[in-house]
């Protein structure tokens, strides 16, 4: 195993924030409303915008923080391209997710299809604040899910 996935590993059981399109958890109660909603979105991504705000969050980010990314291979300082085509491949494709290390911080962001958000392990409050301003930018919310 790459020193990359052995990180990778360590951070998921680090704290995680959510970059969501919507502002807060989900009650129990409103799961099967949520999960009517969600797969209606997974499969109209395209034409709610998600793929695009996703991908601009991602890019945003890039321009503050180095990043290496897996997406077949590791790859250090990922071409914005890749990572349009990376977020495009997993929502056609209905399955993946995409890895994204951001060394100087040693924190994660995952998207993966079927959540709907990007999932941000193990930042510091700094980095929360620039995801934060990012995720608005984009009208998206920031949040810690409850345990």
């Amino acid at each position: 195993m790459s020193e990359h996935h052995i990180l990778v590993e360590e951070l998921l059981k680090k704290d995680c924030w959510v970059i969501d399109y919507l502002p807060r958890q989900i009650p129990a109660e409103s799961r099967s409303r949520y999960f009517k909603v969600e797969n209606f979105l997974l499969n109209h991504y395209d034409t709610y915008g998600l793929r695009e705000r996703f991908t601009a969050v991602v890019l945003k980010l890039l321009c503050y923080h180095p990043m290496t990314v897996h997406w077949g291979e590791w790859v250090e300082d990922p071409s914005p391209a890749l990572i349009a085509e990376a977020i495009e491949t997993i929502l056609e494709n209905h399955s993946g997710w995409l890895n994204m290390l951001l060394p100087e911080e040693t924190s994660l962001l995952v998207f993966e299809w079927d959540c709907l958000n990007l999932a941000l392990y193990a930042p510091s409050l700094e980095l929360l604040k620039l995801v934060g301003e990012i995720a608005r930018s984009e009208g998206l919310f920031l949040w810690k899910p409850e345990t």
